[in-house]
């Protein structure tokens, strides 16, 4: 079975006997850029502040971000949640809008086999790291500095409306200028290196792509946070998605010692090490016999039945099923997205009944390509 969570499961968090002091290392390290910082009395520890109250302000009159945020799990993009702290995310309705390409690298991306980069402790890109460990935000006048406990990762991004930075070799997070638009503060984010996922189950982005977010606040305790992603190598159309975060400001930012955790379980095997990209222009799960192209979308089939036979493994997922005394085979997900959604291998035993929804093949008599799959109460969506 595939462990979704793996490569947070293996990192440790290690607390010291001191808390990380974020605001000196980055100030020290970038040349104390944050001397004429705003008053303290956003993020201090010994006033309980009024979520409600209006936002604090930098002193050139801007919003000041300052503060530890809780945010949203958003390990699918395509989920929307609202949890009980009030942290949420409106996810992109699925299926997302795939290009050829790109719905070849969401099909191809197989952790388990290729390993993943972040089981790996490299940087996660701007989306991923956004993840549910907490963030602190720094900001002065020019500058906002994001501190991740994940992995602990930072990114310093200048605010001041300056252009992108000429001749600077790709990297995960990419080439990022702030500038603002009103009380909004926009960053936005080019020159990748194509390797970073969007979130936890491997919606995928390009080299080409251009990142794009939007920062509110728009009172003292929370962040509504959008980014919009337009890459036209991998979606036909932008993709977007919403957050808010809100502020805890009982809560500091520790020390996360990734490889400490990770190194045993990446060398003796239990973690696939990620060592390159290993994506492919092609679909290498599919190929083109059973790619989308191969099934007749213009018509969605709803069918019952029971299922005689099941196949779990890579490189996808599929079934025998008897629908009204007529055998149908139906192809499901590859095993790292049914697993990641719920739909394990032990919920796909001969007996079960079962109800997918699909599309016919063009080309193989009585194949159906599903799109979601019923078992009781329960609907697993597979594209």
């Amino acid at each position: 079975m595939f462990l979704t969570a793996a490569p947070y499961r293996a990192c440790i968090r290690v607390r010291s006997s001191k808390r990380i002091m974020w605001l000196i290392v980055i100030g020290v390290a970038l040349g104390g850029i944050f001397k004429t910082s705003a008053p303290t009395a956003a993020q201090s520890l010994k006033v309980k502040p009024d979520l409600k109250a209006p936002a604090p302000r930098l002193p050139n009159g801007k919003p000041d971000f300052s503060g530890v945020w809780a945010r949203p799990g958003a390990q699918d993009l395509t989920r929307t949640v609202t949890n009980g702290n009030g942290t949420s995310t409106k996810g992109e309705p699925n299926p997302l809008p795939f290009t050829t390409w790109g719905q070849a690298q969401w099909d191809n991306y197989d952790p388990v086999k290729n390993g993943d980069y972040a089981g790996s402790c490299m940087p996660f890109g701007w989306i991923r790291s956004f993840t549910p460990h907490p963030m602190q935000i720094t900001q002065n006048n020019e500058y906002i500095s994001f501190l991740f406990e994940q992995s602990t990762m930072f990114q310093v991004v200048n605010t001041e409306g300056l252009p992108h930075r000429k001749g600077w070799p790709p990297t995960w997070f990419g080439d990022s200028r702030g500038r603002w638009d009103g009380d909004t503060l926009i960053i936005e984010a080019v020159n990748f290196n194509g390797w970073a996922k969007l979130d936890t189950l491997g919606h995928p982005m390009s080299a080409d792509s251009k990142l794009t977010m939007t920062f509110k606040r728009p009172d003292f305790g929370h962040i509504q946070f959008k980014w919009v992603l337009d890459d036209p190598r991998t979606y036909t159309k932008p993709i977007s998605n919403e957050r808010v975060f809100v502020l805890t400001p009982d809560v500091e930012i520790m020390e996360y010692a990734c490889m400490e955790g990770n190194l045993t379980s990446l060398l003796q095997g239990g973690v696939t090490p990620w060592t390159e990209s290993r994506d492919q222009d092609t679909n290498v799960v599919y190929g083109r016999e059973r790619d989308w192209p191969a099934y007749d979308q213009t018509t969605t089939q709803k069918l019952t039945g029971v299922i005689r036979s099941a196949t779990y493994n890579a490189p996808y997922g599929s079934l025998k099923i008897e629908v009204d005394k007529k055998m149908s085979t139906v192809i499901l997900a590859p095993p790292v997205r049914m697993d990641f959604r719920g739909l394990t291998e032990e919920m796909l035993k001969p007996g079960i009944t079962v109800t997918f929804e699909g599309y016919a093949s063009k080309q193989i008599k009585d194949e159906f390509r599903a799109i979601t799959l019923t078992i009781g109460n329960r609907t697993t969506e597979l594209r």
